[in-house]
C-alpha cells in the first residue's frame, strides 16, 4: 500500500484508489460558460423550436452575516435573461411545496458519522411541509435508492429509510449519485427541485457511469438546487491532526509530500463543491464536527422556507436546447442574492 493510500485509511477514511484516477482535472464550468452538450446533437437543437413558455425562479436572500432576509417586495427584485430585463408574473412570499432529495455519502469516510447524519436528516424531515416530497439515496461502491418519493407526512417510512436501510460501503460514487438524483428522479417532477449533498465530494469509484461535468449538466437540465453539507472541513483536520505530534510517531512518520497531496486533493474537492452549491442557487456548509451537522441542515430548512418564487415570460422567447443565462438582483443592493446561474430551453 503506498503512503498516501496509508495515510487515508489511518485516518479512518477508507478512500480506495484515489490516485490510481486520471489526473486531469474536472472541474466546473467558469463563470459565463455554457454547459457542456449533454449528448444531443447540434442538428437536432436545431430542429426543434418548440419553446420555454414560463421559467419559475427560487431564490434566497440573505443578510451580510448570511441569515435569510424576509418581507421583501417584487418592486425590489430585477430579473435579467441573458442580459434582458424580464417582467415579473409572479411572485409568491409564501412557502412552495418542494421536491427534495436527501443525497448520502455511505462510504467509508462518513461511517464513523453515520448516527449524527441520520439525525440531523430526520429533524430535517420533521421541519418540512406536509406538501413536499422527499426521497433518500445513498451512494458508496453504487448508488442505491432507499426511499421513492414520499410525502413528508410519511415520516416513518422516511425515517425507516435512513435507520433502517442507509448503510456503509467503502468506495465513494458520488458524481453517479448527483446524476442519476437529477437524471432519474428530479426529471420525473414539476414544480421546485432541490438536492441535499452530504459528501467529502472525493469521488473513489473505478466503474463510473458519469463524470463530474455530465453529474453537472443533469442538474443543470433538472433546474435543481443543491445544497451542500461539505465533510471537506472535518477531513482535512483528520488528516492534519494524524500527521503530526504523536499520531505521527506511532506511525512512523508520512512523507510531507504524500500528506501535501491529500491535502491539495480535499482543497480541490472542496471548491467543486462550493461551485456546484453556488452555480445552482444552493450554499454550501462547512461543518467541522459532527455536532455541528444538525445546525447545518436546520440552516438549509430555513433557507428553504424563506425563499422568493419569482415566474417570467421570457423575452425574446427561447428556443429549445437554448442555454439562457439568468441573473437576479435586489434593490438598493447589500445583500447576498443566490438563484441558479441559467436554464436550458425545454421541448
Amino acid at each position: 500500500m503506498g503512503l498516501v493510500l496509508r495515510l487515508l485509511v489511518c485516518c479512518g477514511l477508507m478512500l480506495v484508489s484515489v490516485y490510481g484516477q486520471s489526473g486531469r482535472r474536472a472541474g466546473l464550468e467558469g463563470e459565463g460558460t455554457p454547459p457542456a452538450s449533454d449528448g444531443k446533437s447540434a442538428a437536432v437543437d436545431d430542429v426543434l423550436r418548440v419553446r420555454t413558455e414560463e421559467v419559475m425562479v427560487p431564490v434566497s436572500v440573505r443578510s451580510v452575516e448570511g441569515n435569510p432576509v424576509n418581507g421583501l417586495t417584487a418592486e425590489r427584485f430585477l430579473v435579467y435573461d441573458n442580459g434582458v430585463r424580464q417582467e415579473i408574473v409572479s411572485f409568491n412570499r409564501e412557502r412552495v411545496p418542494a421536491n427534495i432529495v436527501l443525497l448520502l455519502d455511505a462510504s467509508g469516510s462518513v461511517f464513523h458519522q453515520m448516527r449524527f447524519i441520520r439525525e440531523a436528516a430526520r429533524q430535517f424531515i420533521e421541519g418540512l411541509l406536509k406538501e413536499d416530497r422527499v426521497c433518500v439515496m445513498q451512494f458508496a461502491d453504487r448508488v442505491e435508492l432507499l426511499q421513492d418519493w414520499t410525502s413528508a407526512l410519511d415520516a416513518a417510512e422516511l425515517t425507516k429509510a435512513l435507520e433502517w436501510r442507509y448503510h456503509p460501503g467503502e468506495s465513494t460514487a458520488f458524481y453517479d449519485g448527483l446524476y442519476l438524483a437529477a437524471e432519474e428522479q428530479l426529471s420525473k417532477t414539476e414544480g421546485r427541485r432541490i438536492i441535499i449533498l452530504l459528501t467529502d465530494g472525493i469521488d473513489t469509484s473505478e466503474k463510473k457511469r458519469a463524470s463530474l461535468e455530465e453529474a453537472v449538466n443533469a442538474v443543470r437540465r433538472a433546474e435543481a438546487s443543491v445544497y451542500v453539507v461539505s465533510l471537506t472541513a472535518s477531513l482535512r483536520e483528520a488528516v492534519e491532526k494524524r500527521t503530526s505530534g504523536t499520531f505521527k510517531r506511532l506511525l512512523g512518520g508520512y512523507d510531507p509530500k504524500d500528506v501535501k497531496r491529500v491535502l491539495a486533493l480535499i482543497d480541490e474537492s472542496e471548491l467543486k463543491l462550493e461551485r456546484l452549491a453556488t452555480q445552482t442557487g444552493g450554499r454550501m456548509f462547512l461543518p467541522r464536527r459532527d455536532e455541528e451537522l444538525l445546525p447545518a441542515y436546520k440552516a438549509i430548512a430555513e433557507e428553504l422556507r424563506t425563499q422568493y418564487i419569482l415566474t417570467y415570460k421570457p423575452k425574446p422567447r427561447v428556443l429549445a436546447g437554448e442555454w439562457r443565462r439568468l441573473r437576479v438582483l435586489v434593490l438598493p443592493g447589500g445583500y447576498e442574492v443566490a438563484t441558479r446561474e441559467g436554464y436550458k430551453g425545454r421541448n
